[in-house]
């Protein structure tokens, strides 16, 4: 249990660093400025907590047997299925969005890509945090109510797609000019 309640630390944690990047990157995007320290310095801290979020997180399901059998009943399984697969895109995809600026320098198609690569990775970022925001705190103790668990998740979800939608458009936006100049 106590590596399952430091594994929900991490993930709070991640998530609160996760937002200062995006939202630092958000930012900048929309006031078309570049500090590369500051970005770069929240991206690898970013990486580097979510990398030990996710270790801690795969060594729970293959050695300690924390996991379950998700398959036997996916109907109630969903939400850890959603979360599962979320956390995999994730990492798929994190290369590729810190590539997605050189990604984005080579033409039309490109651009295309980048902004495919985005949209899949931010969506894969707001989908884990939906499903895992709550279930942190209920790993920690700090929430028993599974009413007020569902009315949370509910805020969070509606939190999550505005910020899902903002990021989009942003660095959507953004990517266009950026490409309109090269």
């Amino acid at each position: 249990m106590k590596l399952k309640k430091a594994n929900a630390i991490l993930g709070l944690f991640a998530i609160l660093i996760l937002l200062a990047h995006a939202g630092y990157q958000t930012v900048a995007y929309i006031m078309f400025i570049y500090n590369p320290l500051v970005t770069r310095l929240l991206g690898w801290i970013t990486v580097a907590v979510v990398s030990v979020h996710a270790i801690l997180g795969m060594s729970m399901l293959a050695f300690v047997h924390d996991g379950g059998s998700v398959a036997a009943y996916p109907g109630m399984n969903r939400r850890t299925i959603l979360q599962r697969a979320s956390a995999i895109g994730i990492m798929v995809m994190l290369v590729l969005h810190i590539k997605a600026y050189d990604i984005l320098r080579s033409g039309t198609p490109g651009l295309v890509a980048a902004e495919l690569i985005q949209l899949l990775f931010f969506s894969f970022i707001f989908i884990h945090i939906g499903t895992s925001f709550t279930n942190a705190f209920v790993t920690l103790g700090l929430l028993g109510d599974m009413d007020k668990k569902k009315k949370i998740d509910r805020v969070v979800w509606v939190i999550c797609a505005v910020l899902w939608a903002v990021t989009v458009f942003v660095v959507g936006k953004t990517y266009i000019a950026l490409a309109a100049m090269y």
